[in-house]
């Protein structure tokens, strides 16, 4: 019975280790002077924590136009690119349109997010689309 305690003691620490050195290998540095976001991703039964910069945000006072429909081009440059669509930005006085593409994520498990925009008071409050 001590044996297997041990050996269960073992591979438990044996997967403690693999899973930190995997966390530590992954996780994004803060980049510039933006506060790191903490992101939290459930995968089986391992929780890895993400820090990175939150994703842009932008006020404008002028309503985006709707969202246009696109055709994806097809089909993807490479095995395990991510189609992410088109989205209005702001720019120059004016919404200007970008052009869906196909992108390749930064790590494998990653989801793209799209931006969004929203009322707040007279307010539009537009936050950029970003890979979690």
């Amino acid at each position: 019975m001590r044996r297997i305690a041990v050996l269960l003691t073992l591979v438990a620490s044996t997967m403690l280790l693999v899973v930190s050195a995997y966390t530590i290998a992954t996780a994004a540095p803060p980049m510039g002077d933006m506060v790191a976001q903490n992101t939290t991703t459930t995968t089986r039964e391992t929780i890895i924590t993400r820090e990175g910069p939150p994703p842009s945000e932008m006020i404008v006072r002028q309503a985006p136009p709707p969202l246009r429909q696109e055709v994806r081009t097809p089909p993807p440059p490479a095995l395990g690119y991510v189609w992410v669509p088109g989205y209005w930005n702001w720019g120059h006085n004016e919404w200007v349109w970008v052009y869906g593409r196909w992108e390749r994520p930064p790590e494998r498990m990653a989801t793209w997010i799209p931006g969004r925009c929203f009322e707040r008071g007279t307010d539009w409050v537009c936050r950029s689309g970003h890979w979690e």
